[in-house]
């Protein structure tokens, strides 16, 4: 939000001097810096997520695809046993 030439400077804007000076650089700086391994650790883990979601879907497929044998496999038994 910008302030308004008739406001007064706040005590920490009165401690960080002029915006253009060095240490407001820094700070600007250090908060891009900060997003950006923000945005990346965001990323990481939405790769873990969807890591982890492509195991849990593969897992759940191969245990259907046990289960369909082993039903089919129980039903030529059944068969074979004459019922």
């Amino acid at each position: 939000m910008r302030k308004s030439h008739f406001q007064q400077p706040s005590s920490e804007e009165q401690r960080e001097g002029n915006p253009s000076s060095d240490g407001a650089k820094k700070k600007t700086e250090a908060k891009v810096t900060d997003q950006s391994q923000t945005k990346k650790a965001i990323k990481i883990n939405n790769e873990d997520i969807n890591a982890s979601a492509d195991a849990f879907i593969k897992n759940f497929r191969q245990q259907l695809l046990i289960q369909r044998l082993q039903s089919i496999e129980n039903y030529e038994q059944m068969l074979a046993r004459g019922h």
